[in-house]
């Protein structure tokens, strides 16, 4: 899931940067004192931004400034105040930095990366957020003054800090992968005018960019060899795990939703409010004591994040996509198929009729279906143990075939 914040100030920006972003006090799975940051986007390599985030860079792109020259950009404009619709006084913001895309992983995902131990877990959510960024990218605009339209420009600089705690709740600090994109308020124009970002298209790419995410995820952990259902709001979840773990795991958004409910509120931007409103104090725990609190939790539910990593398939780098549980559903089928032929029952033909991707559009795909398996970004396809299993069950007309 992706959540957009509100346009956050400099000042905002550069406090964030090194109190939440960089900061690996609360990130319990990370080594060091500071979260590295990564840069992407085309203008972030026009700027020669590769790599780790620096503070310096940081904080002049807060400011609308280029980040090796401290050359001004963005124009600043002068806070002033109003009265809005309901007659309230408002003072504007002085300078627009830019906006916090915050990607959250499922909680099954992220047990299974941080509890379990599977590292390439926390990869390939790594490379959804990529993913996703790239495309949310295409569709930035930028804002032209006057009565002029917003023109598409296809360029950001933003910078990514990958976080592995949610806030605490009762002094206790849940695993929960996520990364903080800041889209910097500035893009580039085709002739080489530096410009203000247009937010109204970046708010409306983050439902688009949420399934891209999803999708990009569920593919990469088939790939790992996890199985995946589809959760209750349509993200990817890794089977294995029971739904009381899952709501254990997750105090921070119990939390949340109780403040919402007794407030009368709902919706996303509430949500936010209500997260900055229950925040609890620091904990002065250490990383060695938070993970062994993860740990004792998923003893009391049967060490599930280590059964699901052992469980997955071994040799997925191998290029193979297993998938134990369709070759188990044919095999069943086609048992019953035999036993109606020796009762007598006319079969001309059996029909697979998932025999490529059929209908994953229909589950935002975030489901997999057929016996051969999809690769989004280049449309490769790669037989799946089922495809070649049930290939030899039709060229033997056999079915005591290994899985």
């Amino acid at each position: 899931m992706i959540t957009l914040s509100k346009p956050i100030s400099a000042g905002q920006a550069r406090a964030y940067h090194k109190q939440e972003f960089a900061n690996a006090r609360e990130n319990y799975y990370t080594e060091g004192d500071r979260v590295r940051g990564e840069w992407q986007g085309k203008l972030a390599e026009r700027y020669g931004l590769r790599g780790e985030v620096g503070e310096q860079q940081f904080a002049r792109l807060s400011e609308g400034q280029h980040p090796e020259t401290s050359e001004q950009l963005v124009r600043h404009q002068t806070a002033r105040e109003y009265v809005n619709d309901s007659g309230e006084t408002v003072r504007s913001m002085e300078h627009r930095a830019g906006w916090d895309a915050t990607f959250s992983a499922p909680k099954s995902v992220s047990l299974t990366a941080l509890v379990g131990g599977d590292d390439r877990v926390r990869e390939a959510h790594r490379e959804s957020v990529r993913t996703a960024l790239d495309e949310m990218e295409k569709y930035a605009q930028a804002r032209m003054g006057g009565n002029v339209p917003a023109q598409t420009t296809g360029a950001w600089a933003v910078a990514k800090f990958e976080h592995d705690s949610s806030r605490p709740v009762d002094g206790y600090a849940a695993p929960q992968l996520h990364t903080h994109a800041v889209v910097f308020n500035v893009t580039e124009t085709a002739d080489g005018q530096t410009r203000a970002l247009q937010p109204q298209e970046l708010y409306k790419t983050q439902q688009y960019a949420t399934a891209v995410y999803r999708s990009e995820l569920a593919a990469q952990l088939q790939r790992l060899g996890y199985e995946i259902e589809r959760g209750e709001h349509g993200q990817p979840e890794i089977k294995g795990y029971t739904r009381e773990y899952l709501e254990a795991s997750s105090p921070r958004r119990q939390q949340i939703e109780e403040h919402m409910e007794k407030a009368g509120v709902r919706g996303a931007g509430a949500a936010q409010i209500a997260a900055h409103q229950t925040r609890d104090a620091k904990q002065p725990l250490s990383h060695e004591e938070v993970r062994e609190q993860h740990q004792r939790l998923a003893a009391q539910h049967g060490h599930q994040p280590q059964h699901v990593v052992r469980e997955a398939a071994p040799d997925q780098a191998g290029g193979r996509v297993p998938d134990t549980r369709r070759i188990a559903f044919f095999r069943d089928e086609l048992t019953e198929l035999a036993r109606a032929i020796v009762d007598g029952a006319n079969v001309r033909a059996f029909h697979a009729w998932s025999l490529l991707d059929n209908f994953e559009w229909a589950d935002g795909y975030t489901q997999r279906y057929g016996l051969t398996y999809v690769d989004y970004r280049n449309q490769k396809r790669t037989v799946k143990d089922s495809g070649l299993w049930y290939g030899k069950v039709a060229a033997t007309n056999r079915l005591d075939h290994d899985s």
